[in-house]
């Protein structure tokens, strides 16, 4: 009897033994799967994020080179000086700018301009608005009568001009206008209310004082800025909460794109 007690006890440890064996082979593949699952949604995560950064960055990188391309087609006008008009907007991060470039299908003088609308912070709707060169030629009519280029484009006919809105939202737009002074030093100025350089002339306002100031158009910088979705969605709880940390993070989580661009009608010394 005692021996098979004992060949039943044996029998039943090395059963016991099993079920624990199998119940951590159990527990081990579960992990694995868990984990193998956990990788692949990183995988895809990862994938994701680096397909949307790069259609950001490309997206980013089309506005600038419309801008470049405009910019250093500026068009001389009197007394071969490029004109241009900026329009800050009011209490927003956004701007209105106009000149006249010779990028477009005919090569023509035609005027642009393009708005920058603050629909929310860290939310900027970016668009382009170029005139025919009949309607072009009216403004440059115009301008010699101190006629204002912001003013003529809001009452311009809508079949004279046609609009292109960009489609990605802008987290940020930054642009500054380089003067060469007489003495040669270089003066960046972002435009604060209105900017208007005409003749060899620049005329802004500064802490509510006219400014006037002679010298010639050097470069412009631009800077765009864009977030991704999930980042847009943080910014936007960021900021109901505590603007200084939403400033923060859209500078540290943005992609960005800069051009310096010069003006290619502008003869420099």
């Amino acid at each position: 009897m005692g021996l098979i007690s004992s060949r039943i006890k044996c029998y039943t440890a090395s059963r016991a033994f099993t079920l624990l064996e199998l119940m951590l082979s159990l527990f081990v593949l579960t992990i694995l799967v868990f984990l193998g699952k956990k990788l692949i949604s990183l995988a895809t995560d990862s994938s994701r994020s680096v397909d949307e950064t790069r259609i950001i960055c490309k997206k980013l990188n089309d506005i600038l080179m419309c801008i470049d391309d405009d910019l250093k087609s500026m068009v001389l006008l009197d007394k071969k000086q490029p004109i241009f008009e900026i329009c800050k907007n009011e209490g927003e991060n956004g701007l209105r700018l106009f000149f006249f470039t010779t990028n477009n299908e005919q090569h023509v003088t035609a005027a642009v301009k393009y708005n920058v609308v603050e629909l929310e912070f860290g939310k900027l709707e970016i668009s382009r608005t170029i005139l025919d060169s009949a309607t072009s030629l009216s403004l440059q009519k115009l301008l010699m009568q101190n006629h204002s280029m912001e003013k003529f484009f809001e009452d311009v006919d809508t079949k004279s001009k046609h609009t292109r809105k960009f489609s990605i939202p802008l987290a940020d737009f930054k642009f500054r206008v380089a003067i060469q002074m007489p003495k040669k030093s270089i003066v960046a100025l972002a435009p604060n209310t209105k900017m208007i350089y005409s003749w060899n002339t620049i005329s802004y306002d500064k802490n509510g004082k006219s400014i006037i100031a002679k010298g010639n158009l050097s470069f412009f910088d631009v800077t765009l800025r864009a977030l991704d979705k999930t980042d847009a969605v943080k910014l936007h709880a960021l900021v109901a909460k505590d603007m200084a940390k939403a400033k923060d993070f859209l500078i540290s989580h943005a992609k960005s794109s800069f051009a310096r661009i010069v003006p290619n009608s502008e003869p420099f010394p």
